[in-house]
């Protein structure tokens, strides 16, 4: 968030703003880009549908605050978000045809170019100007200035001429998803789809003079089709590449791919011609005659349901979205050093075969064939390093103790493949579960929780849960403590899962959850235990991890919900837990907890208090932190150090602002 904000310009925000005032001047009520944006918007509202119409001003106008949110998550989920940005694909269709209608005109190349760069800025301005756009059509001036010139057009000469002039503005774009996705797609396309296409032509090309009739000198069509069929192939091949180029990017800033976009690109980006140079049209026929405009739409109208009705059914397919997790830099470097080779590395292979095959045979037929069985190779090693990158990975031991808030969010890997979370909500930050635990989950790769334990239903505990829940995620299942009061909280909890297909179990004090190097021992309450006051009745449990499985264990935690000084006297009292490595605070530091007899008894070597710089319960309470260092723990406050993670018995911070 920081990243994104900074590439902006923007360093920092207000919160807690009662009033506020501005001034504009007298330059902003004539600003020709927002006014042209805003009338082109209008006019696609008064004819489409509210998500239609959003859409469309979207991706014609660059005008994003009518997009409706559910579609965005939708095409992002399926990976076809990249029609909703203005970019190469809208200066390809709408700059670059009219440059070409000029010159079957027959006007001069600078006439041409004259007015096709004019267009170009135009709607660079009217579409707001976004990275993507500017750095597409900085790069058809650059053509446009080579047709001029008579020179040749280099890619990559533009590209890196277009990084430059938009580093030179502002350095921090370098970490702006726009940049990085708009000229790694560039990138992509130059070194990895455009050899792989080009491959192909050549086996077509040698394919057809080798079936020329010497009958005819006029060079005959291919058969409608062969020519469907070579351009399906075509399009799998590009979109192919696209997505081996793309993968590492995707993963690395969002943590999961999209499965069958390789497929589904091949649907939509035919039609998006259609949407925008239609959807250009009737926007501008609109601002003078409505009626005409209405017809129009109504094709637009047509693509964008199916675009809708295409993606909800892909959405709901197996396996839809991969979470695939964070990557490190060296592995990233890796994937594409042999990416490379690949691609360009068995060029000298096929080459070398080719003319062997040419000296040998003379044959156009086992020249295709060679060129084809190396274009071949290429696409299987594509496939399987794609399936390499998402396959699944098994982590190590870790416990996350996340930053939520007023609030316990616990991520813990047993190393073994089997993962747990307890508890999982806050009372400060809304959609806890969407911006909070949902990203940090994707970040760990974890594309599922095996046992999430819930202390008790109080709101800071839960209410990501819920979140993660109506949002689908998959949870194997929920475990509670068979003494848990019944209430709303509990009925929403029970539905939820079993609209999930979670299992819903309930543990007992004494009972066991675990692996072979990971086990959670549920040490209160009992069965006599009852009390009226539901953090008292908190699911608490005693961690234990036995890195060598030799019975001895290596590192132990206890994890208490809320409950208070009473029910630790009991737990302490009744012998069932003894010195443990970490403490997870209970009831967030309140000087209710933490009581004196139960720290002597466990003697925590490191204490971590979970909740919010601001909050209305006084949490973390002097008396309890001073209990704490009386104890001889050492205390962290993800407040202050945002998320505490234990890897192999080291705390490691990351810290999110100094106090």
């Amino acid at each position: 968030m920081k990243d994104y904000y900074n590439s902006l310009g923007l360093y920092f925000e207000l919160q807690d703003i009662s009033f506020y005032d501005y001034q504009s001047n007298y330059f902003s009520s004539i600003d020709f880009g927002f006014l042209v944006r805003r009338q082109i918007s209008k006019v696609y509202e008064e004819a489409l549908p509210g998500e239609e119409a959003g859409f469309l001003s979207g991706v014609i106008v660059g005008e994003k605050s009518g997009l409706d949110g559910e579609l965005k998550s939708l095409f992002q989920d399926v990976g076809i978000a990249h029609i909703l940005a203005v970019s190469g694909l809208h200066v390809s269709i709408i700059c670059m045809y009219l440059y070409r209608l000029l010159r079957k005109g027959g006007l001069s190349f600078l006439w041409c170019s004259f007015w096709a760069g004019i267009v170009a800025v135009l709607y660079g301005i009217i579409t707001g100007g976004s990275v993507s756009s500017i750095r597409a059509i900085g790069m058809f001036l650059v053509y446009l200035l080579a047709q001029v010139v008579g020179e040749k057009y280099d890619m990559l000469t533009a590209l890196a001429l277009m990084a430059d002039v938009l580093l030179f503005d502002n350095p921090l774009y370098i970490r702006n998803g726009s940049f990085i996705f708009s000229f790694s797609a560039v990138i992509g396309i130059y070194f990895i789809v455009l050899p792989l296409n080009t491959a192909y032509t050549n086996h077509c090309k040698i394919i057809k003079k080798a079936n020329k009739s010497h009958e005819h000198f006029i060079e005959e069509k291919a058969p409608l089709g062969r020519r469907i069929i070579q351009y399906i192939i075509r399009s799998l091949i590009f979109s192919l590449g696209m997505y081996a180029a793309m993968l590492p990017i995707v993963t690395q800033l969002y943590h999961q791919t999209p499965l069958y976009s390789l497929l589904l690109n091949i649907i939509v980006l035919p039609l998006m011609p259609v949407v925008i140079g239609v959807g250009l049209v009737a926007g501008v026929m609109g601002l003078f005659f409505m009626p005409i405009a209405e017809e129009l739409l109504y094709i637009c109208h047509i693509v964008i349901y199916f675009y809708e009705l295409l993606s909800s059914f892909v959405n709901k397919l197996p396996l839809a979205e991969i979470i695939v997790g964070h990557k490190s830099v060296w592995i990233v470097a890796a994937y594409y050093l042999i990416l490379v080779f690949v691609i360009h590395g068995m060029d000298y292979l096929v080459k070398w075969k080719r003319g062997l095959e040419e000296k040998r045979y003379k044959s156009l037929g086992k020249t295709s064939s060679v060129i084809f069985g190396g274009l071949l190779g290429k696409v299987v090693l594509l496939l399987f390093m794609c399936l390499i990158w998402v396959a699944p990975t098994r982590g190590k031991f870790e416990i996350d103790i996340l930053d939520v808030g007023q609030g316990d969010g616990i991520f813990i890997d047993s190393g073994d493949g089997i993962r747990f979370f307890i508890d999982g909500g806050s009372t400060s930050s809304d959609k806890v579960g969407q911006y909070v635990l949902l990203p940090f989950l994707k970040y760990k790769g974890a594309n599922r929780i095996d046992y999430w334990f819930v202390s008790h239903t109080d709101e800071d505990h839960i209410s990501g849960l819920l979140d993660l829940l109506e949002e689908g995620y998959d949870i194997e299942n929920i475990v509670l403590s068979s003494q848990i009061p019944k209430g709303d909280a509990w009925a929403e909890i029970i539905s939820l899962g079993k609209k999930n297909d979670t299992n819903i179990l309930y543990m007992n004090q004494g009972d066991l959850c675990g692996t072979r190097h990971l086990r959670f021992k549920c040490v209160y309450p009992g069965d006599n235990d009852s009390s009226d006051d539901i953090n008292a009745l908190s699911l608490s449990l005693l961690m234990e991890y036995d890195n060598d499985l030799d019975g001895i264990v290596d590192y132990s935690a206890f994890f208490g919900g809320d409950i208070g000084s009473e029910q630790e006297k009991l737990i302490a009292s009744l012998g069932l837990v003894e010195h443990v490595n970490l403490l997870k605070v209970s009831h967030h530091g309140s000087r209710y907890s933490s009581d004196a007899d139960f720290l002597s008894v466990i003697s925590p070597d490191v204490a971590v208090i979970s909740c919010s710089k601001r909050n209305r319960y006084g949490h973390p309470a002097d008396e309890a932190i001073q209990r704490l260092e009386n104890s001889g723990a050492r205390i962290y406050y993800t407040m202050n150090s945002g998320r505490v993670k234990v890897l192999d018995g080291d705390i490691k911070l990351f810290i999110k602002k100094i106090s």
